[in-house]
Formats: structure tokens, C-alpha cells, sequence
């Protein structure tokens, strides 16, 4: 039996996010022509969800880490990041943004990011967008800090603050959606706490 698929609104659902495999929230658009999938999760499981969904589908890969695109080969069209491009070979680079009609408009756009090389987002109607990982850390040095880039940081606050959408839908965070200002205010703290001496913010 398939996990339960949680509705967003009329046009938006996503299945949650698993840890064993580990796999990231899968979203779901429900356009005119295509079923747009972001992230396609890993493990057979993820790969069920995105197998139960008919008709053509039309994949957004947010960055190349395996519980994000495990599952890229069971969608035919993908939209990815240079990055992520080199682990699957096919599909459209998305480069600064991309924008797309189908019901609703879509707009694909490059977020800077201290999680992942070429993180990509999608967002929906001017109300939603999703992020994937890219509002996260990474682990830092062989004692594994967990810390910001400060330069990436500010690039990436630039970009979230140009976006429209009320909601930010991030991956792996209960709840999936969540306002904007209330994203928008924890990054700006931790940007705060930046040290000019140093190029990271760490924030363990």
C-alpha cells in the first residue's frame, strides 16, 4: 500500500518524506498537460508513488543528493541544475531562471546554496515555492560543524526575498509549507551572527 498523498490545494499535493531509505518529499503539480513532479525521492517505495501517477509526467530535480533523485529514470522529461545534470545525463540544465505555462505558471529559478552545488526551485502560481534543501547547512571540516556559507547566504537571501510566493515548501521539515516571513527570519538571524573574519557561520 502507498503512503498517504497530502493535499496542498487544488493543484498541489506531495507524498512525505522517508528515512529508511532515505528519501526526500516528493511534490506534486497537477497541470493542464503534465503531472510536475519535484524530487522523485529514492527507493522503491518513492518509486511506486511517482509510478501511480497517470499520465505524462515532467520531473524538477532541487539538487543531485541520492534521497532527492534516486528515482530520476522514472519520469522521461527532468529539469535540473548543471550539477545535478552530470548523475543523470538527460534532461534540460536550467540556468538563471526558466519560465513555464501549464494551468498555472511555474517558474524554475538557480538558489544559492551552502547544502549543494546547483540547487534548483520551483515556484507555483506566485503563491508556493518549493526549495528542497536549499535553506540548509552543510557539515563542515572532519569534525563535521554544521555551518553556513556567509557568501552564499546573502546570495541566497537576495533570491528568496525576490520570490512572490506566501509559502516556502522545504524538504524534510514538518510542516512541509511554511511562511515565508517565518524562513525569511530564521536565515536572516543566522546571517547576523556572521563573523567578517571568518567565511563560514557555523551554527552548532
Amino acid at each position: 500500500m502507498l503512503p498517504e498523498r497530502i493535499s496542498i490545494d487544488k493543484r498541489l499535493s506531495y507524498w512525505k518524506a522517508s528515512e529508511e531509505p532515505l528519501s526526500a518529499d516528493i511534490g506534486v503539480l497537477e497541470g493542464d498537460q503534465y503531472t510536475w513532479i519535484f524530487d522523485v525521492g529514492n527507493g522503491p517505495e518513492a518509486a511506486g508513488c511517482i509510478r501511480s501517477i497517470p499520465g505524462p509526467k515532467r520531473a524538477v530535480l532541487s539538487h543531485f543528493h541520492q534521497d532527492h533523485i534516486g528515482n530520476w529514470r522514472e519520469v522521461e522529461t527532468l529539469y535540473q541544475g548543471a550539477h545535478t545534470f552530470r548523475y543523470t545525463g538527460m534532461g534540460e540544465i536550467v540556468r538563471g531562471s526558466l519560465t513555464l505555462e501549464d494551468g498555472v505558471p511555474i517558474r524554475l529559478f538557480e538558489i544559492p546554496s551552502s547544502h549543494a552545488k546547483g540547487c534548483i526551485g520551483m515556484e507555483v502560481d506566485k503563491k508556493y515555492a518549493f526549495l528542497g534543501d536549499a535553506t540548509y547547512c552543510t557539515a563542515k571540516n572532519t569534525q563535521g560543524r554544521l555551518a553556513y556559507n556567509a557568501n552564499l547566504l546573502a546570495d541566497e537571501l537576495k533570491v528568496l526575498r525576490a520570490l512572490k510566493a506566501r509559502y516556502f515548501l522545504l524538504s524534510h521539515n514538518d510542516p512541509f509549507a511554511r511562511p515565508r516571513e517565518d524562513v525569511l527570519a530564521e536565515l536572516e538571524e543566522i546571517y547576523a551572527r556572521r563573523d567578517p573574519r571568518s567565511p563560514y557561520i557555523f551554527v552548532d
